[in-house]
């Protein structure tokens, strides 16, 4: 019992780190640091130079893989999770936001007290792992959250944020594929 309770806690940590993050415009008012980098496409730094959960992400695999091209990039840390926020010079939707904190835990404990009701459970992505749909809440669209247990002991959750009035129903493949490409390649 005392297990599901801190994985609840740590799933809570990291669910609100990436929704602060998301809604702020990468964190203004809140406690944690940030790092950003933001440069003209043709010129713009890596995605991962602000450092933080950011190293497991690359600008061009991520349009390649989600049909979205982000310029600006910014890194968080609130007590053991690292964050990354990903947005378009445009505005702040759509959005990108990656957390990563390490975990001991087991995949069923994982999936029985991480997995949001109503998550789908996605095979072949890291030892445990589930996709759900994020409802529209002011200024964002609908969004998709995947979230896992990765191999060597950590949860990442990855949330795509749609602009306004936006259809996600065909993101949540995509973003399946981007989440199983940083298992595979960075995790």
């Amino acid at each position: 019992m005392r297990r599901s309770a801190s994985i609840r806690t740590i799933c809570a940590v990291v669910t609100s780190a990436v929704a602060v993050l998301g809604a702020t415009g990468c964190g203004a008012g809140t406690r944690a640091r940030f790092t950003a980098a933001s440069t003209p496409a043709s010129t713009r730094s890596p995605a991962s130079a602000p450092g933080g959960a950011c190293h497991l992400l690359e600008y061009e695999v991520i349009e390649q893989i989600l049909g979205t091209s982000f310029d600006v990039s910014a890194a968080g840390a609130t007590d053991a999770t690292a964050t990354c926020v990903l947005q378009t010079k445009a505005g702040s939707y759509p959005d990108l936001t990656l957390a990563v904190t390490p975990v001991n835990v087991e995949p069923a404990a994982f999936l029985s007290t991480a997995k949001p009701s109503g998550a789908a459970a996605v095979a072949e992505l890291g030892k445990a792992g589930y996709t759900a749909g994020v409802p529209a809440v002011e200024p964002a669209g609908p969004g998709v959250e995947v979230g896992w247990l990765s191999g060597n002991g950590r949860l990442l959750v990855l949330r795509y944020r749609c602009r306004p009035g936006s259809d996600e129903s065909a993101l949540s493949d995509k973003l399946v594929a981007l989440a199983k490409k940083i298992d595979r390649d960075g995790v």
